[in-house]
């Protein structure tokens, strides 16, 4: 008798590989431009560039990951000159994490690529259908960051 649970149409096994799909191919066309960023980096650049600079524990809260996994990521773009590090005036027990002239120089490039990505992703689906589908993926995120809450 065949198990009754069908990964194949379980949320979590397809929002999974569209995501590695999405990363993997974001990764991709960026080494192909000559640009050295994971599409974890690029994650955290837009939300800097967009919100500010923040502390690391802020971007990790925004990014859902564990201090450690911060730590990795920003050492790796501060390498990159992606970010600068400094000491928040208001609290000199954390650090601010702010994007770099480099980053803002090159953002534009990558949100380009990152939006042909997007396009090809959603080929053949409709305005409402992706719409509906940035909606109903909000409302999963809502609802799931609300029950680790």
């Amino acid at each position: 008798m065949p198990f009754s649970y069908d990964h194949n149409q379980s949320l979590g096994y397809l929002t999974g590989i569209a995501s590695k799909l999405l990363s993997n191919m974001l990764a991709k066309r960026f080494k192909a431009a000559g640009i050295d960023m994971t599409s974890e980096q690029w994650g955290a650049i837009i939300i800097l560039l967009n919100d500010g600079a923040m502390t690391q524990g802020q971007l990790g809260d925004r990014l859902h990951l564990e201090k450690s996994s911060v730590s990795r990521l920003t050492d790796g773009l501060e390498k990159r000159g992606w970010i600068t590090r400094t000491i928040d005036p208001n609290d000199s027990r954390q650090r601010l994490v702010a994007p770099t002239s480099i980053a803002l120089d090159t953002a534009e490039y990558c949100s380009t690529i990152a939006r042909t990505i997007h396009q090809e992703a959603q080929l053949g689906m409709s305005e409402n259908d992706m719409i509906a589908s940035r909606s109903l993926l909000s409302h999963i995120i809502k609802n799931l960051e609300g029950v680790t809450k």
